[in-house]
């Protein structure tokens, strides 16, 4: 049990690496917002993951890579209301209780903010972040990119999930794709001998990186190289490249550029306040969106994204994704994904493309490396959201647990009724 609680931290702590004016609010909660003095050099395509830098350049990511728009519909605001009532967080952890302040500190947060349904229970910015500050997703930008997918079945764009990828991506043919279902690569399943397990230096993730730092496109190409080390559907296998393969399918489905997609079907429908970008793998409209994880957004709208999909695809009044997707998205779809079944990778179940904890009905999270969580919890009505940067991609075991501590410190202080 000890070995596969270690390989569960080390899987959900690995996900892919990778300015308009606040919107008016009279309801809004007062924000705290701490540390301005924070260093604003985001350093290089080569230095911005590292710890001296990683703070400002996960804030300011357009200033290392293009990027493409992702609209907000003007005027059109979903109301993140105060909950008209203090709350202070606290979580047990190494044997103490501890607060936000504790949380902030020791967890590398740059912003943090607690929904319970549609109201503000609490908001804080760190290290040199502000409510206007957009925050690189990292993997958190997988589950965007399973909305997507399931926001084209929905239009017709892609006829079935169970459709081979080929039938969209020819070029795919002779590699880990060529016998791949479209469910295959949502649930990670594909058969890619891409491995992510261990971010060394020459790992398969790190040349990943290195494709995207190199900035003159091929992300797609890299990933779509790789070739199958096992028939589709077997075995759960964490890969970005399968994020990536998924991103250019619904490029070629849909007709338009993930980014305009996005805007379109999701981020206006759901009345984001402000634009978002997506980062992109080369200058220019040759540019294709990192859709492992090249999302940066506020953190208000990221908890949006959470609050859709806790309140089954709905939000502000509008159903914007099908029910039904988010169901199926959410929930272990076959033998290799249950919870406890993930092999080496993770003792946990796996969605598509969202992580699924063990003993929690309900309780779904989006993950990405440098400590980026949106928690959904449907049986509190809640939904968190931390946004961090951590000295190292994955982290560290006592970060990835004091994550999982503050989650659970939550929603033990909803259950007794402290979240109004």
């Amino acid at each position: 049990m000890k070995t596969q609680k270690t390989t569960l931290l080390a899987a959900l702590a690995l996900g892919f690496a990778a300015c308009a004016t606040p919107a008016a609010n009279t309801n809004a909660p007062e924000i705290a917002v701490a540390d301005q003095g924070a260093p604003r050099d985001v350093g290089t395509r080569a230095t911005w993951m590292t710890q001296k830098f990683n703070a400002a350049a996960f804030q300011n990511i357009e200033e290392i890579f293009p990027s493409r728009r992702v609209a907000a519909a003007t005027g059109q605001v979903a109301p993140l209301i105060a909950s008209g009532r203090s709350f202070a967080p606290r979580y047990e952890f190494n044997g103490k209780t501890l607060g936000a302040d504790d949380f902030i500190a020791s967890n590398h947060v740059s912003g943090l903010l607690i929904l319970h349904g549609d109201k503000v229970l609490y908001e804080r910015y760190a290290l040199g972040a502000d409510p206007a500050t957009r925050f690189i997703s990292f993997s958190m930008g997988k589950s965007v990119v399973s909305t997507l997918v399931g926001e084209a079945v929905a239009d017709g764009k892609i006829a079935s999930i169970d459709d081979m990828v080929t039938q969209y991506l020819p070029d795919v043919a002779g590699g880990a794709y060529e016998k791949a279902t479209i469910r295959n690569v949502l649930e990670m399943s594909s058969g890619t001998s891409f491995d992510e397990s261990q971010a060394t230096a020459d790992s398969d993730l790190a040349r990943f990186i290195g494709v995207l730092a190199r900035n003159q496109g091929g992300l797609y190409d890299f990933a779509k190289g790789f070739k199958a080390v096992r028939e589709p559907g077997v075995k759960f296998n964490y890969a970005s490249a399968d994020t990536e393969v998924l991103g250019a399918l619904l490029a070629k489905a849909t007709g338009e550029p993930l980014a305009n997609y996005l805007s379109r079907k999701v981020w206006q429908p759901m009345g984001a306040e402000a634009d978002a970008r997506w980062i992109l793998d080369a200058p220019g409209s040759a540019g294709r969106e990192a859709a492992a994880g090249g999302i940066s957004a506020r953190l208000r709208d990221y908890g949006r994204f959470g609050l859709m999909f806790l309140h089954n695809g709905k939000i502000n009044g509008k159903q914007v994704v099908p029910a039904d997707w988010v169901k199926v998205a959410t929930s272990p779809q076959s033998p290799h994904t249950q919870i406890g079944a993930l092999g080496t990778n993770a003792p946990r179940g796996y969605g598509y493309q969202w992580w699924l904890p063990p003993g929690e009905d309900g309780v779904y999270m989006a993950v990405g490396i440098h400590g980026q969580y949106i928690f959904v919890d449907q049986k509190r009505d809640l939904v968190i959201v931390k946004t961090a940067a951590w000295p190292t991609p994955g982290g560290s075991r006592a970060l990835v647990e004091e994550t999982l501590a503050f989650h659970a410190g939550v929603a033990a202080q909803i259950d007794r009724g402290e979240g109004g």
